[in-house]
């Protein structure tokens, strides 16, 4: 285990030179792409670029090169993939397209994006009373993608073909590129650099029907707040620049925001607004984009999340305590791995210990949770209604599955686990870690801030933070529980112990 340590130690050195370097590195990219591509540019020439698709994204203004996350992310940037910890599938309804992705573990993620699907150019029903409708019927593109994470970049590259809005269009094949970092939790960076040998679509006869140019967008994103991000982009050849304001959280956020278009002939303006709705795993956005070139403005699509999600290794979960909150001397640490290898074989018979398993949970890690959240208490009441060993909140249970009337004073609730189902101890164990799981995976495998939104509240913890002070205080607590159980195996032994008396008295 010696040679392990060294090796994270390494990683963490080489993780740190990144973030000092990144923003130049990332800067001087830019800049290079921007002079090359820039000397072929003619702004008379008239602005032929592939129509944009993705309510969420047009609701930012087009401002969603550097916060792309979900199967859209290749329509804008398709560096934003490599984000994905499940398979993600989203329809438009307005604009016809099915965006589905999904990540392979160790080897990146995979995305295709089918457009224009509508049979005719308004979603379902052909009729002036239908607000919902497409941009233009039979703009149709196929685009598969790949997208994976490497240190602190994501890079990302799609191909796929296009056809024109016309009998007998052929298809033409296109290709993009992108990459996203996040500098620091205020500020993330992308670019994405379109059709970069142009596309040219042409008749079955051979007349050229349509063009789309080479497009390089810059974005930034800037995190004042948890609760408020503004998205913008910066387009290098087809001079336009796109703003947004978001304000939310990921169950639910309001957008308003703006694009300026400095092409040839007179500068345009238009102004979106829109919202979006998140919740366990289900998602619908809408727009109002006010453009004087689309004729249908409302913009809809729904979404969902499926398959597994990235597992928490006992690696992965001890990795912070020991890196962080230790204050062993280093040749007392360098003992702890050698004990740790020993516990998984002496805890087999424990039923806790093939729970933790279950959700590939690390031993110590789901103890120090109880012991904070309820002293291994099983009918453990909070101030906030927050019931059981790992004090799960009524609307929270009841999503996991879990049976739980309705209070009118949540903090009195029924301590019978058959009325509600949070007393009972094995359930309320295999629901806590299913939502820490969920929480994890949703925080890019971040321990503290899993930690601190399971404390919190998931509303109010960013995907890559910031975290509020109270969520600091009971990540570092748990993970300081945590690394005592790794230190004094005795101490595991009794607690495990304890809790197989509790999960055994039903």
């Amino acid at each position: 285990m010696k040679l392990g340590t060294k090796a994270e130690v390494k990683i963490q050195r080489i993780t740190l030179l990144y973030h000092k370097q990144g923003l130049l590195l990332v800067a001087f990219v830019f800049l290079l792409l921007a002079y090359f591509l820039g000397q072929e540019n003619t702004l008379s020439e008239p602005l032929n670029l592939r129509p944009e698709v993705g309510t969420r994204g047009l609701g930012l203004s087009g401002a969603f090169i550097s916060s792309t996350d979900d199967a859209t992310s290749p329509l804008w940037n398709p560096a934003g993939l490599a984000t994905l910890q499940r398979g993600n599938l989203i329809y438009d309804l307005s604009q016809g397209a099915v965006s589905i992705a999904y990540p392979i573990k160790y080897i990146g993620t995979f995305g295709v994006n089918f457009l224009d699907l509508n049979r005719s150019d308004r979603f379902l029903v052909e009729h002036t009373a239908n607000p919902v409708g497409s941009f233009k019927l039979g703009n149709n593109q196929a685009l598969f993608s790949y997208a994976r994470r490497f240190g602190i970049f994501q890079l990302g590259a799609s191909t796929g073909y296009s056809r024109a809005p016309y009998y007998g269009s052929l298809w033409a094949q296109n290709y993009d590129v992108g990459v996203l970092t996040e500098l620091n939790p205020y500020l993330a960076v992308g670019m994405r650099l379109r059709d970069i040998a142009g596309v040219t679509i042409r008749h079955r006869d051979g007349q050229v029907l349509q063009t789309f140019d080479q497009q390089l967008a810059l974005g930034a994103v800037l995190t004042p707040h948890p609760i408020i991000r503004w998205h913008n982009r910066l387009d290098i050849i087809h001079p336009c620049f796109g703003t947004s304001v978001e304000i939310g959280n990921r169950t639910i956020s309001a957008r308003v925001g703006s694009m300026f278009t400095f092409g040839t002939g007179t500068p345009s303006q238009s102004w979106s607004i829109g919202f979006s709705l998140n919740q366990l795993g289900k998602q619908f956005h809408y727009t109002y984009l006010n453009h004087d070139d689309f004729k249908h403005r409302h913009l809809a699509s729904i979404g969902m999340s499926f398959g597994g999600t990235q597992l928490i290794s006992r690696s992965a979960a001890s990795m912070v305590p020991q890196v962080s909150h230790t204050r062993k001397p280093a040749s007392q640490s360098a003992k702890k791995p050698k004990a740790e290898s020993r516990k998984p074989m002496a805890n087999n018979q424990y039923t806790a210990a093939q729970i933790a398993r279950e959700h590939d949970i690390d031993v110590a890690l789901m103890l120090a949770i109880i012991h904070t959240e309820s002293n291994f208490n099983p009918l453990a009441v909070s101030k906030n209604g927050a019931s059981g060993l790992m004090q799960i909140m009524p609307d929270a249970a009841r999503d996991l599955g879990l049976k739980v009337p309705q209070y009118k004073n949540r903090r009195k609730p029924k301590l019978d686990s058959k009325i509600d189902e949070r007393f009972d101890p094995n359930k309320n164990l295999h629901a806590g870690l299913t939502y820490f799981k969920m929480l994890y995976e949703k925080h890019l495998n971040n321990l503290t801030l899993a930690l601190g939104a399971y404390n919190v509240g998931p509303a109010k913890v960013r995907i890559r933070g910031p975290l509020i002070s109270r969520g600091k205080r009971y990540a570092k607590k748990v993970i300081n529980r945590s690394q005592y159980y790794r230190d004094k195996s005795a101490q595991m032994e009794i607690d495990l112990q304890r809790l197989e008396r509790i999960l055994n008295s039903n």
